[in-house]
């Protein structure tokens, strides 16, 4: 241990050390108990750690993976990093896994909420499975923002009109619905739903927006695009596919560096573009599984979320990157 230079009170630091970190008292209340300033008291604290009279040691319990967060928050310069256990079943169409990331942003979402916020809210499987962990949570003013016109059948629980109904519901919030399809058969008929009064109440919203959840697509898997309109899949697949697409947040493709791909969906698809997301003060992306990989690494490449809900496996990949 390094031995405090003479200039300090040895015996001072110790008793500071004592009241603060023993019996827990403010620092405040220790600088009116030893006649100090308080920044006098932060120094001395300070000083404590730096000479080694304090040594903080944090025991990580099992199954909790905050060092790998913090690193990865670092590495790629995020707010926050949340780790999940990874599935025996390494995959993205895990049951198990999607209840995972489910359950760590409807944890997230309820941590963080307050009176009078606009949450944005995409569509797919993974947020479902947050919105079914959700507890409600009284607020006041808070208004779901539908940020993707309505991909697959409007039954299914992944459809983001619905999430966006359910996620209101929970919090006691109003949904602003985006009343038109997310894909759309023609750039004229594009404009026209823009032009609707009912639409434009969403669109309106987007420069509003507190906080954005949204699930990371990959290109390999697409079911509900698959199933709302087979023939239009298979028409811009292939264009995807050569455009060196790796994955898609809300149907905005981009390829392995992050940046936006331009498809057929860009005149065709209704909903929050990329640089509209990146004005939002809180992204939070939710995926994991190997199939995903790439397709997060790409929207962290490219700056697109700023908050990762993903599962151990992945994360360990992320960091070796």
């Amino acid at each position: 241990m390094a031995r405090p230079s003479n200039q300090i009170n040895i015996r001072l630091l110790n008793k500071v050390c004592l009241l603060y970190y023993n019996l827990e008292l403010t620092q405040q209340e220790i600088a009116n108990r030893l006649n100090l300033s308080r920044p006098k008291v932060s120094r001395l604290l300070k000083q404590a750690r730096e000479h080694g009279v304090v040594k903080i040691s944090v025991e990580i319990t099992n199954g909790n993976y905050v060092d790998q967060e913090i690193e990865l928050e670092k590495k790629f310069g995020l707010k926050e990093v949340i780790i999940v256990e990874s599935m025996m079943e390494y995959s993205s169409s895990s049951v198990a896994l999607k209840l995972q990331l489910g359950k760590a942003g409807a944890n997230y979402l309820q941590r963080t909420i307050t009176d009078n916020t606009v949450v944005g809210v995409t569509w797919g499987t993974t947020l479902s499975a947050m919105v079914e962990s959700m507890m409600p949570v009284p607020t006041q003013g808070v208004r779901i923002v539908q940020l993707l016109g309505g991909v697959g059948p409007p039954e299914a629980k992944e459809h983001a009109i619905d999430l966006t109904r359910r996620i209101a519901q929970l919090l006691d919030g109003r949904p602003i619905l985006l009343q038109a399809p997310g894909i759309v058969n023609s750039p004229q008929a594009r404009q026209v739903l823009l032009a609707d009064r009912r639409v434009g109440e969403a669109l309106e919203l987007f420069p509003k927006i507190d906080i954005a959840f949204a699930g990371i697509g990959a290109i390999s898997t697409n079911p509900v695009l698959q199933k709302d309109n087979p023939e239009l899949f298979v028409k811009v697949k292939k264009e995807i596919l050569e455009s060196n697409a790796i994955g898609d947040i809300s149907l905005n493709f981009f390829d392995s560096d992050g940046n936006p791909v331009n498809t057929v969906f860009k005149d065709l698809f209704i909903g929050i573009s990329l640089e509209e997301m990146k004005k939002v003060k809180t992204v939070v992306g939710i995926a994991g599984g190997d199939e995903k990989f790439e397709a997060i690494l790409g929207a962290l490449q490219g700056k697109h979320i700023n908050v990762l809900i993903t599962d151990h496996k992945t994360a360990i990949k992320l960091i070796s990157q």
